[in-house]
């Protein structure tokens, strides 16, 4: 049992899966992970594309996940969803991800139908434009010599996500570091992709790009490899966003022991409106 493996998926190819009937789906490309396993964010995306195929034409208002185990890149991904609840307002599901028939992802999500309702936010405030910084693999060129060679040879290598830190000398120097972390982000390739449901689907893929490392931001040797493995990533979403335009993720490590760390992060459209919030765990530890 072989699949695609891909450095670097489209979107398209991150969000087709093939129907095999009965609510039963497999994963047609694989995302590595630069380590011979499955990327955590393609979970994310296509347990929701398998469960969006089972609902009306609903938007995703949540999903809360746990990373069982590791799958590995070179084999597909099986999807099961189980139908738990179909309201006139929501609608909910379950997906059990596997790979050689051992579970290896638990997914819950929820639909709503579309209404109107009372808003506020927390706004952004004034943050540099995307178009005045370095993407990650322009910057790791540049200063290659201040970082280790594993690290630098990872941030140099084609991902589906391109992503500009606000502050990329952070990367080298753990003078001014906090347990915080801020970056635009995009995927390119989701241009060529026109429905709503999917886009969401790819933020969700997105969302799990770079997020673990806030937890260790206050603790990694400046420019060491460091290891990081999402346990668990829930994920709510409050508007419509395109994942080909630039969005601004704020994250933050309110706390980290135990060789765990909790990230939590705040995306943002270009006009400061508020599209999502996530909170993820991660097991970490470093060289």
């Amino acid at each position: 049992m072989t699949a695609s493996a891909e450095p670097s998926l489209s979107a398209r190819q991150v969000i087709d899966l093939r129907d095999l009937g009965g609510d039963e789906f497999r994963s047609v490309h694989q995302q590595d992970n630069y380590a011979g396993a499955v990327f955590g964010g393609q979970y994310l995306a296509q347990a929701l594309v398998a469960a969006r195929r089972t609902v009306p034409d609903w938007p995703i208002h949540h999903c809360s996940a746990l990373f069982l185990q590791a799958g590995k890149a070179a084999h597909p991904l099986d999807f099961s969803v189980t139908r738990t609840r179909d309201g006139k307002q929501f609608a909910a599901r379950r997906v059990i991800v596997s790979q050689g028939g051992a579970p290896m992802f638990d997914l819950l999500c929820s639909f709503q139908a579309c209404r109107d309702g009372v808003r506020h936010q927390l706004e952004l405030g004034s943050v540099e434009l995307p178009e005045r910084l370095d993407n990650l693999a322009i910057f790791a060129g540049k200063n290659r010599h201040q970082l280790d060679p594993r690290m630098a040879d990872l941030y140099q290598r084609p991902f589906p996500v391109e992503l500009r830190l606000t502050e990329p000398e952070r990367l080298l120097t753990r003078e001014g570091r906090g347990a915080e972390q801020d970056f635009w982000f995009r995927m390119s390739s989701a241009s060529e992709v026109e429905d709503q449901g999917d886009h969401q689907c790819l933020l969700a893929f997105m969302s799990d790009y770079w997020f673990a490392g806030v937890a260790g931001a206050l603790h990694a040797p400046t420019g060491s490899a460091s290891f990081f493995a999402s346990l668990n990533h829930s994920m709510w979403f409050h508007a419509p966003a395109r994942a080909d335009q630039w969005l601004y993720y704020q994250t933050e490590s309110p706390w980290a022991g135990a060789g765990r760390g909790l990230a939590r992060g705040f995306i943002y459209n270009e006009a400061g409106e508020l599209v999502a919030s996530v909170v993820q765990e991660v097991a970490m530890g470093f060289d």
